[in-house]
């Protein structure tokens, strides 16, 4: 470190009248040397330079070594009596005039890559009086970038010959690596802190160096060299709850000062035992079988994690009984953690894959076990065959257990006159509560899906909800906008209470594939753009199912998943092919779902949410009043689908496509949030008939 303030050319003893120009940045306009001096040695040295303590630049110190050209000093010998050759100087130091030689120029360039080259001349005088065999020194000092090769000629003599070096100055993150944080500004990035909550065994990130000026901090989650979403730290906020599941060995987060190019790494859970248990239920394994060539089958195992596995895979046999399996011998095979070891990258983590050179069994499964544990993970077994034994006492059992159910139906029909008399709608309704629920869904082939989405609307607003549907929103929307009108739907659900519901089609599990792809593929490239960003072209419907994804992610990195938003299905439009049940989507993992009408209860209680009762009496009304209602959305789910309407409202078309153009007719007023067709703003019901 030197300070900046230094002059930019320094001359050693011997040498007087020392100056440096800068000159045009084309080396054919600089003047060429003149000969007097040879340059015998170039030096580069790398340096800080600094104004004051805290305030330090990269700088590049240039030693020039030369001395007096052996023309000039024979020259000067047999011409030393003219005086035009020389000149006089009074030494400042001892008064006394010294003889000096011409004026020396030595010609200096700095090039380096995607910068101008900068040319410098260096001129100076040296002392008759000294050696001509003796060498001084020239210091000439610039300003560099860092992490910037930089290429320095030096010509001292007219035919061309020059000195050429190069150096490159060190990167800003190995000179922040120096501990220079208190001299060089650019050093300044964030700390994170990570620590375990012994209570409740939550992982929270605490920022340890709040920016004094208020700059966003921005920060990025890496799983061996995978990286996730770049994300803003909430603002205003020192702790951040980090969801359980993004917890691995080798997670690594980049934070820095939005703005700013220096980012700090750190990997807070390296080597911890306890990271390992975490990550365990995201670990899985599988096998299956392929074809091999010349006929007949083998099997491949695959391996999916967060991280790549220091662990191992290998076939057992289990017993018949169902109880411990017994490793296949010479099928062990090792996985290491190294980037060249055949780990692949995906947009769930990493995969490993592998043969066994057996053919498969029912009783042939696979196991794998991860160092630095303990335990095994249970044995895959996806060959097994379910094997009953029927037997007298089971086939006695099954048809008691199905008079059983008969009787339960015909109890049922015969009590549900009473029931009705006993529990009037008001009863209904009070168990149920006033909450708000938002339906959404995604475009579907299926025509009966909008008629499907309009009844359960209409049904849930007659057990007591307040209901808000796109389908009975459309002049709004186009007023709006989607997200918008989503937003203004949240905020109200935050006052009142209640659930976003989001259908769950072929469509919508397609949707949030694609949607999840997309932004995997946005985060690989280095693209930030904003997930809820929507086509014009598209229809409302589409526009608002696409905007709540954000939300649900933000929930879901906020640890509040399934607080405002769930799932539900049709059991007459389940979102399978073939028969065959695909994974759920990862956007909508952490969100419960539920199956109309099967589980019609669940789902109304879900929705009506937790309350505080003061008596027993009450808790056991609002109970019979949840089991009542959820018998009627049931059986009037089961029979739109069926194609026999069984529950009828009074005073309400059931049409949706009726609803939906009404509401189209109604201009907005000031303070309307739907169409007076919507059951949002439709007279209040009273009277709910049953046939």
């Amino acid at each position: 470190m030197m300070e900046q303030d230094a002059p930019g050319l320094t001359c050693s003893e011997g040498l007087q009248d020392c100056h440096v120009k800068s000159v045009s940045q084309f080396s054919a306009a600089v003047p060429d040397p003149n000969d007097a001096v040879e340059v015998t040695h170039t030096q580069l040295r790398v340096m800080l330079c600094c104004s004051d303590a805290q305030d330090c630049e990269p700088c590049l110190q240039i030693i020039i070594t030369v001395k007096a050209a052996e023309q000039v000093s024979e020259e000067s010998g047999e011409h030393g009596d003219e005086e035009e050759s020389f000149s006089l100087s009074k030494s400042e130091e001892s008064g006394q005039n010294v003889l000096l030689q011409p004026t020396a120029l030595v010609k200096v360039g700095l090039s380096s890559p995607g910068h101008s080259e900068i040319w410098k001349t260096l001129e100076f005088k040296l002392s008759l009086s000294a050696s001509p065999q003796s060498t001084h020194e020239l210091l000439l000092t610039e300003a560099v970038r860092f992490e910037s090769p930089v290429v320095v000629q030096v010509y001292a003599q007219s035919k061309g010959t020059h000195n050429v070096q190069s150096i490159r100055f060190p990167s800003l993150e190995e000179v922040c690596s120096m501990n220079l944080e208190s001299h060089v500004k650019d050093c300044d990035a964030p700390r994170l802190r990570a620590e375990t909550d012994p209570r409740t065994n939550v992982v929270l990130l605490h920022l340890e160096n709040p920016n004094a000026r208020g700059d966003d901090l921005m920060y990025q989650m890496i799983w061996d060299e995978v990286p996730g979403d770049i994300l803003a730290w909430p603002k205003g906020e020192r702790e951040m709850v980090l969801p359980s599941n993004f917890v691995t060995p080798c997670l690594c987060f980049q934070v820095w000062w939005k703005g700013k190019q220096l980012r700090r790494e750190f990997c807070p859970f390296n080597n911890q035992s306890d990271t390992l248990e975490r990550m365990q239920h995201n670990v899985s394994v599988s096998l299956k079988e392929f074809p091999v060539s010349g006929g007949g089958t083998g099997l491949s195992w695959n391996v999916t994690a967060p991280c790549r596995l220091e662990a191992e895979v290998w076939l057992c046999k289990r017993e018949l009984s169902g109880g411990r399996c017994e490793e296949v011998s010479g099928s062990r095979q090792r996985l290491h953690n190294h980037a060249d070891a055949g780990w692949r990258a995906t947009r769930y983590g990493h995969l490993k894959t592998g043969e066994f050179n057996v053919s498969s069994h029912p009783l042939l499964c696979v196991q794998i076990k991860i160092h630095g544990m303990e335990t095994h993970f249970e044995p895959q077994c996806p060959f097994a065959r379910s094997r009953w034994k029927w037997s007298l006492p089971l086939l006695i059992g099954l048809l008691l257990m199905c008079l059983a159910i008969l009787g339960a139906y015909f109890i049922q029909g015969v009590l549900k006159g009473y029931v009705w008399r006993w529990l009037k709608e008001d009863d209904v309704k009070g168990a149920v509560g006033g909450g708000h629920v938002v339906l959404l869904y995604p475009p579907d082939g299926n025509q009966a899906l909008p008629g499907l989405m309009c009844h359960l609307g209409s049904s849930l607003h007659a057990l007591g909800f307040s209901v808000s549907l796109d389908l009975w929103s459309q002049a709004e929307l186009s007023v709006l906008g989607p997200v918008p009108w989503l937003h203004s739907r949240l905020d109200r659900l935050k006052r009142q209470g209640g659930k976003v519901v989001l259908v769950l089609t072929q469509a919508a599990w397609i949707k949030a594939e694609e949607w999840g792809a997309q932004g995997w593929e946005r985060n690989r490239y280095g693209e930030e753009e904003e997930a809820g960003r929507s086509n014009p072209a598209s229809s409302p419907c589409v526009d608002v199912f696409s905007a709540s994804f954000s939300c649900i992610l933000a929930d879901y990195l906020q640890g509040r998943a399934g607080e405002r938003f769930m799932l539900v299905q049709f059991e007459s439009l389940p979102p399978e092919t073939q028969g065959v049940a695909w994974p759920l989507p990862e956007l909508f993992r952490g969100l419960h779902v539920y199956s109309l009408p099967s589980q019609s209860l669940g789902f109304l209680t879900e929705l009506a949410g937790a309350r505080q009762m003061a008596t027993a009496s009450a808790r056991r009304k609002r109970a019979g009043g949840l089991r009542v209602a959820s018998r009627a959305l049931a059986r009037g789910l089961s029979g739109f689908t069926a194609g026999t309407t069984l529950l009828r409202f009074a005073g309400m078309s059931q049409s949706c496509a009726g609803l939906g153009e009404s509401g189209e007719m109604v201009p907005l007023q000031p303070g309307l949030i739907t169409p007076p067709s919507s059951p949002d703003t439709s007279p209040k019901i009273s009277e709910v008939e049953w046939v």
